[in-house]
């Protein structure tokens, strides 16, 4: 462990209601980072004061302010080229970490390229209840394709992935950065996940993608409003569907990997961007017969279900994408969440 060296790197931008607590359980951790990068993208509130309040007494912390503001991706792209330990640790800004993340997440990694673990939500201005899939998410390329399966903050990479990752500029306009990161591991079939809690993502009710918790469950009704509302999505998302996949088409045709999943996944790609009948019905026997590697998560037996559940994903991938659906209540801010869980 003392030979290892971690770099944290955090973006911010007006957080200061919530960043002390997480610069301190990052302080606190059991295996100390050697460098934490902050970089701040031109707040306008007292963040940057208290970053650099903090880099005074903790002499690790490199506080960089941006002068105009990058954006998301771009701050992120930014900052972590600025890191230069073996290992980098994404974090966010009002998140709390456990104090031994780091150091199970090293313990971990082995020779793979990116550790992700478990990130549990929730509401510090809200009593509601939070749901939290304790499954082991599906982490193959195939998957990721389509969705992202671990925030970012919840990760820690080798810095050899950022050598390995393409321009990710052509991509950064329809996904995030740790997507990016994330489908650049995949394609190289260089993800371990552990099943552990190391950090916790803090929620705000006030926030747009709020959610009132309720049902999960796998009832008749919610699987028929499912199908029912998946069937209209394809048809209304398909478009924007195709962008996406294509972008990462292009971004994924440049990552030198000899691994049969990024084959498959090109492959998956060309056959939905299409259009014609008879591939979409070969994506559908293709994606019946991956379907461990298309589903959330997958207990190692097969199953009937599971072969109807990959032959419907063309379809059902939609309400990944439900997003790009015409401006409606039902999307702007749903009250319900009635998707049953893959």
């Amino acid at each position: 462990m003392e030979k290892i060296r971690v770099s944290v790197v955090m973006c911010t931008c007006n957080g200061e209601r919530f960043i002390r607590e997480q610069l301190d359980s990052i302080m606190a951790q059991t295996c100390p980072a050697e460098e934490i990068i902050i970089q701040d993208d031109a707040s306008d509130d007292r963040t940057f004061d208290i970053v650099e309040e903090y880099a005074r007494r903790y002499p690790q912390i490199r506080p960089v302010r941006n002068t105009r503001r990058k954006g998301v991706n771009g701050n992120f792209f930014d900052a972590l080229s600025k890191a230069t330990g073996d290992y980098i640790a994404i974090a966010d800004q009002d998140d709390i970490w456990e104090p031994h993340k780091i150091e199970r997440q090293v313990q971990t990694i082995g020779d793979r390229l990116l550790c992700a673990s478990f990130s549990r939500p929730f509401y510090g201005d809200a009593t509601d209840d939070t749901f939290f899939d304790m499954r082991v998410p599906n982490c193959s390329l195939l998957r990721m394709i389509y969705v992202g399966v671990f925030p970012g903050h919840s990760t820690l990479f080798s810095r050899r992935l950022l050598a390995l990752m393409p321009d990710p500029s052509p991509l950064a306009r329809y996904r995030c950065y740790d997507m990016i990161l994330a489908l650049t591991a995949a394609a190289f079939d260089s993800i371990v996940f552990l099943p552990e809690v190391l950090s916790w993502h803090r929620r705000h009710t006030a926030a747009y993608t709020y959610i009132r918790p309720t049902s999960n469950s796998r009832s008749a009704g919610n699987i028929f409003r499912w199908v029912q509302r998946t069937r209209r999505l394809h048809r209304e998302v398909r478009d924007g569907i195709d962008q996406r996949l294509l972008a990462a088409k292009e971004f994924l045709s440049h990552v030198d990997s000899a691994m049969p999943v990024l084959r498959q996944a090109l492959h998956m790609i060309d056959l939905y961007t299409s259009h014609s009948r008879i591939d979409f019905l070969r994506l559908q026997f293709f994606c019946m017969k991956n379907y461990p590697l298309l589903l959330y998560s997958f207990s190692g037996r097969r199953s009937l279900a599971g072969y109807l559940r990959g032959f419907y994903f063309p379809v059902s991938c939609s309400d990944y994408f439900r997003f790009l659906a015409p401006a409606a209540p039902s999307f702007r801010k749903p009250e319900e969440k009635t998707v049953p869980s893959e």
